[in-house]
């Protein structure tokens, strides 16, 4: 009986473990053809960075620009000059960039699905000059944006001047008009939206015709730049803003991957991601959404529904957690709009008659309670809407009102004890609201002269702020509201747009002057920075993909590019 018993029971776990070697096989097949498949999808480009003498070189950059598909992928060679990157089928141009030296561009090489291609560079050619660390287009020290509009200002007499002080000043301050410099067709284009936008305020008054000649000829003589106007910037080397010495440790273990708008000036100035791992941006003067898919590498664009002008200005845009889209329409529209990925719909939510008349803003948050929110930038204002209501809530900020000026409310985070906080741009300090009672508190940024950007909140609550003229990152702990300062390693680097992972208690954060993005660990303050592949990306607002968080994702908007950066292991 008990030979019997055992006999059975060798039969019965031998029978299993057939089963198991089965599943384990079928799973390998599985594993195998999703392989296959993958590789179906792509080719690889690989092969030996070289100096002058013919040594391999580790630590170089090696970009591979595929300029049919307007796609650029750059990779850091390894030990012995090895690089390699999976990339999609089509011809690509190689140029590897190291030290003080680079290489020649490569004849065009195809790469066929599933197949390798080898392309050796030698780094024989003298790169041109370093570009000094700036905001896009102007001089080192010249900030740009809100930056130029805390520059003194004075303006000349003539007879549209009371114009401005009067009637424009009413939305907005002086110094948006006297740090533009644009042609005729480009003013009187800004004007009919100032009349759109008089139209929607409780206090503003549209312009009479004759107001709006005397307006624009004013603007033509002190504010006009024909040549100037709508011109491109100088272009500038592509690889000046590469780091000068080789890459080591962490940072030379990551993929750059970007692609180039159709239209490259549409100004897509803000970006999130959706939760199948593709990165979404809006246009500011293109006026639609813009969808790169990182399964295929291919970009689409859609159409918001028409609004009452045909004036589309899209601006802020934040996934919420049931993966619907949230954006506004900044234009004389005065909208907000979702979009809805699962039944692929829009729906519209339009503003309110506002005090002055405009509702934008490059900074959307939904709350944890399901309420979306916007910084009005420039309104002076923090607008709430609650879509199971479609009530809008509006506050102005305290600071503002005080001093009869507009805050420039610009970054916005929520705490971990639900609390909204957000930058005060022109007063160098940080807001804060109860979502429950409305009530403000406002706390001065300890470094002068910041032009505090945008902010995020880390894993466990505490709010992150980039520190944009002298390129600081500065925590605020949410419990204490202490500010703490951090120095990145690369000087006048531009911080920008901060984020904090999730998953994790890393910091990532943009760094536009220098064409970077950075990585901070608050444990070991050790910061670790990441080129992108050109100079003058202009990467603004960068946003962590919810379904990998090695992979960072940007948007540069005068550069017209969407793109990310992604760990590799």
């Amino acid at each position: 009986m008990l030979r019997r018993n055992f006999f059975w029971e060798k039969t019965l776990m031998s029978q299993r473990l057939n089963r198991k070697i089965v599943m384990v096989l079928a799973m390998m097949v599985m594993i195998a053809a999703v392989s296959i498949r993958a590789a179906d999808n792509t080719g690889v480009l690989e092969g030996v960075v070289k100096d002058n003498a013919g040594a391999p070189v580790a630590g170089a950059f090696v970009k591979m620009k595929n300029a049919e598909r307007r796609l650029t992928f750059m990779v850091i060679s390894q030990p012995q000059g090895r690089y390699t990157a999976n990339v999609p089928p089509g011809s690509y141009v190689v140029q590897g960039v190291g030290g003080e030296y680079q290489s020649a561009l490569s004849t065009q090489k195809d790469v066929s699905p599933g197949r390798s291609t080898t392309v050796d560079v030698a780094l024989t050619d003298k790169r041109a000059p370093h570009l000094p660390n700036a905001w896009p287009g102007r001089p080192p020290g010249q900030g740009g944006g809100e930056a130029a509009a805390t520059a003194p200002l004075k303006l000349p007499d003539g007879n549209g001047k009371q114009l401005i002080t009067g009637k424009c000043s009413m939305c907005h301050d002086a110094a948006r008009i006297a740090n533009a410099r644009y042609d005729r067709a480009h003013w009187l284009d800004i004007i009919d939206d100032m009349q759109a936008y008089a139209r929607g305020s409780e206090i503003a008054r549209e312009l009479t015709n004759e107001e709006v000649n005397v307006l624009l000829d004013y603007l033509l003589a002190n504010f006009s730049d024909a040549e100037r106007g709508r011109r491109a910037r100088q272009p500038v080397d592509p690889n000046s803003r590469l780091p000068r010495t080789l890459m080591q440790g962490d940072a030379t273990k990551y993929i750059a991957v970007e692609f180039e708008l159709p239209k490259t000036n549409v100004e897509p100035h803000e970006l999130t991601v959706d939760n199948q791992g593709n990165g979404w941006l809006t246009q500011r003067t293109g006026g639609r959404l813009g969808r790169f898919d990182t399964k295929t590498f291919t970009y689409t664009e859609l159409e918001p529904p028409a609004g009452a002008t045909q004036k589309v200005r899209l601006n802020g845009i934040v996934r919420g957690p049931d993966n619907k889209l949230w954006f506004v329409d900044g234009g004389p529209n005065r909208r907000w709009l979702n979009y809805d990925l699962a039944s692929e719909t829009f729906n519209v939510f339009p503003v309110p008659k506002l005090k002055y008349g405009n509702s934008t803003g490059n900074t959307m948050r939904v709350h944890p309670n399901g309420t979306v929110w916007l910084c009005n930038i420039g309104s002076n204002q923090i607008i709430r809407l609650d879509p199971k209501t479609n009530k809008f809530d509006v506050w102005e900020v305290p600071a503002g009102v005080q001093a009869k000026k507009n805050a420039t409310p610009y970054g916005m985070a929520v705490a971990g004890d639900g609390k909204v906080w957000f930058v005060e741009n022109t007063f160098n300090q940080l807001g804060r609201i109860d979502p429950a009672t409305g009530k403000f508190d406002e706390y001065p940024i300890p470094v002068k002269g910041a032009v505090t950007r945008k902010m995020g909140s880390d894993s466990e609550g505490n709010i992150w702020v980039g520190l944009h003229v002298p390129g600081k990152l500065m925590k605020v702990d949410y419990k204490t509201t202490q500010m703490t300062i951090f120095d990145p390693p690369t000087e006048d680097s531009g911080v920008y747009s901060v984020q904090g992972d999730p998953k994790s208690k890393l910091i990532w954060f943009s760094q536009q002057h220098a064409d970077q993005i950075a990585r901070f660990d608050p444990a070991t303050r050790a910061f670790t920075e990441f080129a992108l592949s050109n100079a003058e990306e202009d990467h603004r607002r960068i946003e962590i993909d919810p379904t990998n968080s090695n992979r960072i994702w940007w948007t540069g908007n005068t550069s017209g590019r969407i793109g990310y950066v992604e760990l590799l292991k």
